[in-house]
């Protein structure tokens, strides 16, 4: 099988949710982390001039939800059945509608529209989103789907620290279900070993 190399900058965000799904699951692979400044002149050699990308069985492939998804199903990782497949897909789109709302205020390079929209996500869009998701996990045992480890589950803490560095705040303060679901994916020994050997990154 050709070597598996996952190419991303060097920071958390969209890249590592795949780290998660690679280590977990045992695969070698590369982790290729490029500067701003060694990523421009790539920039056209990437499917759509973005990244992540990962690069196996001799294809390049991108979309960093798609990526997880293919990883997920191989580490076994979706669900028992086609229907808790789909919850686990409900549950990583419900997650990337939160991300959505940080992205917004975010990457605005307008003050003032970046200021009203920053004020109602903390005040009002996150805790809504974190409350609907400590609901999901006490009816799930401690999950996002079923009372089982799932693709979903890694999703959210792989973004964890995106998340909190967008919002310039721990947006888990108040969350002891989330809290807790962190504590048991980043306790997860390849996920462990992982995060005591990474490399000092940026969110």
């Amino acid at each position: 099988m050709a070597p598996v190399k996952l190419i991303y900058f060097d920071m958390t965000a969209l890249g590592e949710p795949i780290r998660y799904f690679l280590h977990y699951s045992g695969t070698e692979f590369e982790d290729e982390r490029l500067t701003s400044e060694q990523f421009e002149p790539r920039r056209p050699t990437f499917p759509l001039g973005k990244l992540p990308v990962l690069e196996l069985d001799g294809k390049t492939v991108h979309q960093s939800v798609a990526i997880s998804r293919y990883l997920a199903k191989k580490a076994g990782l979706t669900g028992k059945d086609d229907w808790e497949s789909f919850l686990c897909d409900i549950a990583v789109d419900s997650i990337q509608d939160l991300k959505a709302t940080l992205v917004s205020f975010h990457y605005d390079n307008h003050e003032e529209s970046k200021k009203t929209k920053k004020e109602l996500a903390l005040s009002t869009t996150i805790p809504y989103y974190l409350g609907k998701f400590e609901e999901i996990l006490k009816e799930n045992g401690g999950h996002f789907v079923n009372g089982q480890l799932t693709w979903a589950d890694f999703w959210f803490v792989g973004l964890v620290d995106f998340l909190n560095h967008m919002a310039c705040k721990d947006i888990l303060a108040d969350s002891p279900g989330l809290k807790a679901l962190k504590t048991k994916v980043e306790e997860l020994p390849a996920i462990k070993k992982y995060r005591a050997n990474r490399p000092a990154v940026r969110c």
